[in-house]
């Protein structure tokens, strides 16, 4: 009776991880059930299924229109199989699914592949607004009068000067040069160097929002400076997109993904952060250009 007992149990045992061998890698979620404002701090649980024996990388998070990484992806200690923990901030209101998140993963063939979520949780997001309240936006101002002055004249009376203003104009250049006309544009690299080291001795002086503003706009217009496209106009979301797409190294890759979630999470998520923070979210910002640049050094010089 107990040989059968243990042929039974052994053979539970075999077909279980038969069955978690033959179960494809994939990501698993946990938000909390409880609603929450726009901007609080939301933490999710995200767990590694299937595929024992693999090896698990880093996860990665997309940050969307309605979603702000505020801390982390955070690797669980001696969780088995693998554990995450991410907080994220919500931008808008309404039933809210999570952010799509990813993670690549070896297997026993040695073959890569993406792992990620087989469902996205949903959250309830309600307005800072208390319950009932209809905010109005405020009335327009009386129109301003025509009384004193014969506007119909201003514009043609300008339109005609026009021609004697731009010929002035470059009468006195012709005369005297103009003081700029020595003054070279900075490089890309050097204008982010230097605008970093100011928001450094700025720190402690005006407001973390501030300088996240700063911070951001400036890595923005480098990577725009050097890669053409039009990163000031982009989403956090839509920079690592153009990073994945232009085949920048990783380490760039996630130091953009760290330095704006830092940003977008002091300004949207009112996320609270110490001056040593934004010290290295800027130190990190500068570390990413000079990485981007040496990268990039080696194919312009292979071109010229």
């Amino acid at each position: 009776m107990l040989a059968r007992a243990t042929a039974a149990t052994l053979a539970a045992c075999l077909a279980a991880v038969l069955v978690g061998a033959a179960e494809p890698p994939h990501l698993e979620a946990k938000a909390p059930k409880a609603a929450v404002s726009v901007g609080d701090r939301v933490n999710v649980q995200v767990t590694a299924v299937g595929d024992v024996g693999a090896m698990w990388g880093e996860l990665s998070v997309d940050p969307s229109q309605q979603w702000a990484v505020v801390d982390g992806p955070r690797t669980v200690a001696a969780a088995d199989p693998p554990a995450w923990t991410v907080d994220l901030a919500p931008l808008a209101t309404g039933t809210l699914a999570l952010p799509e998140m990813s993670v690549s993963v070896r297997g026993a063939d040695g073959a890569p592949r993406l792992a990620a979520l087989v469902e996205r949780p949903e959250v309830t997001v309600a307005s800072v607004l208390p319950p009932g309240q209809d905010p109005k936006p405020a009335g327009l101002r009386a129109p301003i009068g025509v009384h004193g002055l014969p506007w119909e004249w201003i514009l043609p009376g300008l339109l005609a000067a026009l021609p004697i203003i731009g010929g002035a104009v470059w009468a006195l250049r012709r005369r005297r040069p103009s003081s700029h006309s020595g003054r070279t544009q900075l490089a890309p690299l050097a204008e982010l160097e230097t605008e970093v080291t100011r928001l450094v001795k700025m720190l402690g002086d005006v407001p973390s929002t501030v300088t996240c503003d700063r911070m951001a706009t400036a890595l923005r217009r480098y990577l725009e400076r050097r890669s053409g496209e039009p990163a000031l106009e982009m989403t956090s979301f839509e920079l690592r997109l153009a990073a994945r797409r232009l085949s920048w190294p990783e380490p760039v890759q996630r130091t953009i993904q760290g330095v704006m979630a830092v940003a977008d999470g002091i300004r949207f998520g009112r996320r609270q952060s110490s001056a040593e923070d934004l010290r290295r979210a800027l130190r990190e910002t500068l570390e990413l250009g000079r990485a981007l640049e040496a990268h990039l050094v080696v194919p312009e010089e292979a071109a010229s």
